[in-house]
């Protein structure tokens, strides 16, 4: 189901829904690789300003709900009117963070939940894994462990870009050879947020691949970098709490994640209703 968070589009799936069309997809012969996006707070804010990056989530074949942002998000606009005064919009806000801590805004559908879900399952199904970008060493080390966890697993790797620069003109040629000379099922992209969503729909129309999707940091929590979030944490929405206690580093980012998207749909709520 199609919705709107801050006028940028995220499709309302659960997890099971969201792996039964990629494995459809998977099961496709021929045709463009289907892009999968998985948006969290941080990229309805960006896309607030970057009208091509919003422009480059509306092109995407799916948008899952990464993060517990845009379900709360969801949820809220669910339950307030445009008529409602700001009062009880806040109210509402306050209610909305309730069902976030009792679980009741349903379960994100993260980048590193669909990556251990398709590659635990790629050896299985003989769908092949290509891996892309990370920093320096770490697509080529992933690969290794992966090849080590299940024999079956065919998988291909390349640092990719390592500046803005690699992104385009030779050196992007030669990755896009590389990856569709392998012809993968799954195709990972890390290089960043925005940016490497910005890359696959750019380089969609010339990309031996299924499935295609940016995957952020998800290597270096497969690689175990980053711990693993408990599914507590998850469940009650606090995630981004998880990895701030392990990056501080995180502080601004986390911040426009939560703080100043919270208050952007609160905002946006107080505006409809003056309509």
């Amino acid at each position: 189901m199609n919705k709107q968070v801050l006028g940028t589009r995220v499709d309302l799936v659960t997890r099971d829904e969201s792996f039964s069309m990629i494995r459809d997809w998977l099961e496709l012969s021929g045709g463009r690789p289907k892009i999968v996006m998985t948006a969290y707070s941080e990229f309805f804010v960006t896309a607030l300003r970057d009208v091509d990056f919003g422009m480059v989530l509306e092109g995407a074949d799916l948008v899952t709900p990464d993060g517990i942002g845009p379900l709360a998000a969801i949820y809220f606009q669910g339950i307030t009117k445009s008529s409602d005064h700001a009062v009880i919009k806040f109210l509402k806000g306050i209610q909305t963070g309730a069902a976030i801590l009792s679980g009741r805004v349903g379960l994100p559908v993260s980048g590193y939940w669909l990556f251990k879900t398709l590659v635990g399952q790629a050896g299985e199904k003989g769908w092949k894994v290509f891996l892309l970008g990370g920093f320096g060493d770490t697509a080529e080390r992933l690969s290794h462990k992966l090849r080590s966890e299940n024999k079956e697993l065919r998988v291909e790797s390349d640092a990719g870009a390592q500046n803005g620069s690699e992104m385009e003109g030779a050196a992007n040629e030669k990755v896009i050879e590389k990856i569709n000379r392998f012809a993968p099922d799954l195709l990972f992209v890390a290089y960043g947020p925005v940016k490497q969503e910005k890359w696959l729909m750019a380089s969609k129309g010339r990309l031996n691949a299924r499935v295609a999707m940016g995957v952020g940091g998800t290597f270096d929590e497969a690689l175990g970098k980053i711990r693993e979030a408990p599914v507590l944490f998850e469940r009650i929405g606090l995630k981004w709490l998880w990895r701030l206690l392990q990056q501080p580093q995180r502080l601004p980012r986390i911040f426009k994640a939560t703080v100043v998207f919270a208050w952007l749909v609160f905002a946006k709520s107080l505006r409809s209703g003056k309509k």
